[in-house]
């Protein structure tokens, strides 16, 4: 590879000396090509939670305005130039919008349910443990699954001052 490169510097650098305004270089391969790039969206909502299992004031039912950053690593699309759409990840992270979110065992959901839709995940919805919720759902998206690219970090804010990160 460094073999490689060396070369194609060496032509550059000829076509330079012997006409120093105009450079062309045309890649060898179509690997030269591909583009990486990462995505940084942030989407906020507001929403309410309980922990189940803590013992505190977080127990009882309360809201929050929540954000949500997301990175995104992949290649960029040849045809549209992008790896992929912001509204994708807005879309994903907006249906949990003025929602109630609770510990699928809270016993509080068959009572909430009657009157409302309620999501529910496996165990307390910490920060960390939406992060993850939401990094599962995005990769699951059939959207995002159309594109070559994949979720390398999620923090998720419950506070101005209060986040959790997942790689």
């Amino acid at each position: 590879m460094i073999q490689s490169l060396l070369v194609k510097i060496q032509k550059i650098a000829i076509l330079i000396s012997r006409n120093p305004l105009s450079i062309i270089y045309y890649p060898e391969s179509a690997e030269e090509l591909t583009m990486r790039a990462t995505l940084y969206k942030i989407v906020t909502f507001d929403a309410s939670h309980r922990l189940l299992h803590y013992v505190g004031k977080c127990n009882q039912l309360h809201g929050h305005h929540w954000k949500v950053e997301v990175w995104v690593e992949g290649n960029v699309d040849e045809k549209t130039q992008i790896v992929v759409d912001y509204n994708t990840i807005k879309k994903v992270i907006e249906r949990f919008d003025h929602m109630v979110i609770l510990n699928k065992k809270d016993p509080m959901v068959a009572c909430l349910e009657r009157y409302q839709s309620v999501v529910q995940v496996n165990g307390d919805p910490t920060s960390e443990l939406f992060a993850q919720h939401i990094k599962n759902i995005l990769e699951n998206d059939e959207d995002f699954k159309r594109v070559d690219a994949k979720v390398t970090k999620i923090r998720v804010w419950e506070s101005p001052t209060s986040c959790a990160e997942i790689l």
